[in-house]
C-alpha cells in the first residue's frame, strides 16, 4: 500500500522548503531512514530521510522546486503499484521564485518578496535584488547566469567535501546555478583551521600518568658521549652473515652493555624508599615505536641470551607490541632500558626514566663525523649516546664511569659475538 510522506518542519521558522537535489529517483528500492534529498529551507541545507520501505512511486517536485510544509515529498509503495496523479505541491503566492533564505532576508527588513523585482533567471529574485531593494539601489544587470551573493548553499556532496578539507561553506560565494558552490569553488578556497578535541586513549592516559610520576618524583639529568661505531656496524655485518638473518642494531648495542652494567651495579638498579635495589637479573627494556604510542617489552635474563637469540627476541616483542598482541607481563619489570632513537633518524635526546630504574640509554643514528688521524681527515661512523640516570643514586662521576667505558667497549672489535 501507497504511503506518501509529507515534508516536516525542521526548524522552527519554516513554512516551506526548495528541493535542491534528489539522491533516489522513481523505481528505487529504499529503506528505513534511508537519504532521500536535500532541502533548503530559510536556514540551512538538510538532508531528508524516509520513514517507509519500498519502492519510490512518486516524487513530490523537481529540484528547484518549492513546497510549502505538510506537501507530499515523496510516495513509496510496492513495486508496480499505482498511485493517482497529485496536483502539483502546494506551493505559497510569492510572484517571482526566490529561494527561502532570500525570502527570509526580505521578509526581515520589512520587505514584500513577491514584489522585488527579480535579476536571475527566469526573473528570479536573488539576494542582491533583495539588498538593492533594502537600499534603493539597482542591481547590476545579469545578461547571463552568473553567481548571486547567496552564501552556504550547496549541494550534499559538495558539503561533505568541504568538511573534509576543513572549508567554511558560509564564508563563501558561490560560481555555480543561484549561487549555489560548486567543486570548483572549494578547489580556489584555502582550507581554514579548526580545532578537534579526542579523549586520549587507554594506552596515552597510562604513558602519561608514568612519565608525569617519573618527572615528578625523580631528580634526572643526562649525560651524552660520542662513540666510533666502525666496529658495532661490521660486528652487526658479520654476525648477520653468519646467522643468515637480519639483526636489529639493538640486538649488537645490547649484547655490548651488558657487560659493562656488570662492572656498575649501580647502573642496573633502582631506589626503593630508603634502599638501594640492587638488580641480580638483567631483564632489559627495548623502547618501541608502535601507532598506539611508545611501548617498552623486556628482554628477560638478556646476559644468558646469545646474539641469534637476542635478536630474534627483540624482533619478536617489537613485532608483538606493534600489532598489539603482546602480552602484559612482557611489559614490566626492567632494570635497565635501552632506547635506540637513530632508528628515527634522530642523533640525541634526553630520555626520561621508566619507574623502577635507575638509568634509560639512548642510541642516535650512527652519521659520518670527519675526524683528524694521522694528519689525515677521515669520516668516521659516529653515535651519540645520551643516558638518563636518578640522580638520588647515581653522580656525575658514576654516569662518566659507566658511558666512558661503554665507549671503549663499543670502539672495539666485539669478537665474542662473532
Amino acid at each position: 500500500m501507497a504511503q506518501t510522506f509529507n515534508l516536516p518542519t525542521v526548524g522552527d521558522t519554516m513554512t516551506e522548503a526548495e528541493i535542491v537535489e534528489w539522491f533516489v529517483q522513481v523505481g528505487d528500492t529504499v529503506d528505513l531512514d534511508q537519504l532521500i534529498c536535500s532541502i533548503e529551507t530559510d536556514k540551512s541545507v538538510v538532508e531528508m530521510s524516509t520513514p517507509f520501505r519500498g519502492t519510490v512511486l512518486q516524487l513530490g517536485g523537481a529540484p528547484g522546486d518549492v513546497i510549502v510544509v505538510g506537501a507530499p515529498l515523496i510516495v513509496v509503495g510496492e513495486a508496480g503499484e499505482t498511485v493517482a496523479a497529485s496536483p502539483s505541491a502546494p506551493v505559497a503566492n510569492r510572484g517571482p521564485a526566490s529561494s527561502p533564505v532570500v525570502r527570509k532576508l526580505a521578509m526581515e527588513h520589512g520587505l514584500d518578496p513577491t514584489k522585488v523585482a527579480g535579476s536571475g533567471i527566469g526573473g528570479r529574485v536573488t539576494r542582491s535584488d533583495v539588498q538593492a531593494a533594502i537600499t534603493g539601489t539597482t542591481p547590476a544587470a545579469a545578461p547571463a547566469p552568473v553567481a548571486t551573493n547567496s552564501r552556504g548553499l550547496a549541494m550534499p556532496k559538495i558539503r561533505k567535501l568541504a568538511r573534509e578539507q576543513s572549508i567554511d561553506l558560509e564564508a563563501l560565494f558561490g560560481s555555480g546555478p543561484r549561487g549555489s558552490i560548486t567543486a570548483a569553488d572549494l578547489v580556489a578556497t584555502p582550507p581554514t583551521a579548526t580545532d578537534r578535541r579526542e579523549r586520549l586513549s587507554a594506552m596515552r592516559r597510562s604513558i602519561a600518568r608514568h612519565l608525569t610520576e617519573s618527572v615528578q618524583t625523580i631528580p634526572q639529568f643526562t649525560s651524552t658521549v660520542n662513540v666510533d661505531v666502525s666496529a658495532v656496524l661490521a660486528t652487526r655485518k658479520a654476525v648477520a652473515q653468519r646467522l643468515d638473518v637480519v639483526v636489529p642494531i639493538d640486538a649488537v648495542l645490547m649484547a655490548l652493555m651488558i657487560p659493562v652494567l656488570r662492572d656498575h651495579p649501580i647502573i642496573n638498579s633502582a631506589l626503593d624508599g630508603d634502599e638501594v635495589v640492587y638488580y641480580g637479573r638483567y631483564d632489559i627494556g627495548v623502547a618501541v615505536d608502535t601507532d598506539d604510542g611508545l611501548m617498552v617489552p623486556v628482554v628477560r635474563s638478556a646476559d644468558q641470551l646469545d646474539i641469534g637469540a637476542l635478536a630474534a627476541e627483540i624482533q619478536r616483542l617489537a613485532d608483538t607490541a606493534r600489532n598489539r598482541t603482546i602480552r602484559p607481563e612482557e611489559l614490566i619489570g626492567a632494570t635497565c632500558t635501552l632506547n635506540n632513537v637513530g632508528a628515527l633518524g634522530v642523533i640525541s635526546g634526553t630520555p626520561i626514566l621508566p619507574l623502577g630504574t635507575s638509568t634509560i640509554v639512548a642510541f642516535g643514528v650512527a652519521r659520518p663525523v670527519v675526524q683528524l688521524r694521522n694528519d689525515n681527515a677521515v669520516e668516521v661512523p659516529t653515535m651519540t649516546i645520551s643516558a638518563t640516570f636518578d640522580h638520588r643514586l647515581v653522580d656525575g662521576g658514576d654516569s662518566g664511569r659507566f658511558l666512558g667505558q661503554l665507549k671503549k667497549h663499543l670502539e672495539v672489535p666485539a669478537l665474542s659475538l662473532l
